[in-house]
């Protein structure tokens, strides 16, 4: 009977373990490289901001720079695939979200250059953040149920 079952919770267990991701379209690639592209920069500019280095805080708003115009609404049919039931609000968000990057990356540079004001630059820093996680929020629907 041990056998039996441990035979069975075996076999689960290797089901389990062969299942794969369905492989991504070309589009989900590019904007996961995106992403990660935006996160490494994001990294960068906290821990400049935290250990005061003005290199690290350029380099982070340089990789955030680097992410082209229009990032988000390029990658379109992939993020109208997290809300099939309003796309329209998907992109909208998208445009919003991506305009307002944008927005607070060029301010964050300009404090930089010109004001050397890191409350400043921080609170860029915190409006990117709250225009990633609320994109993520709404479109993937991240919440923190248990």
């Amino acid at each position: 009977m041990k056998k039996t079952l441990l035979a069975i919770g075996l076999g689960i267990v290797m089901l389990g373990a062969g299942q794969t991701n369905p492989p991504m379209t070309p589009e989900q690639k590019a904007l996961k490289t995106t992403m990660k592209s935006m996160a490494d920069g994001l990294m960068r500019i906290q821990k400049a901001i935290l250990y005061n280095d003005r290199e690290q805080l350029l380099a982070g708003v340089r990789a955030l720079k680097r992410v082209e115009p229009g990032f988000l609404t390029r990658h379109g049919e992939a993020l109208k695939k997290f809300m099939p039931e309003n796309p329209k609000f998907a992109m909208s968000l998208a445009k919003l979200s991506e305009m307002n990057i944008e927005r607070y990356v060029r301010m964050m540079r300009e404090d930089i250059f010109s004001k050397h004001d890191y409350s400043r630059i921080t609170a860029g820093y915190v409006h990117v953040m709250q225009e990633c996680t609320g994109c993520h929020q709404k479109l993937r629907r991240w919440s923190w149920e248990p």
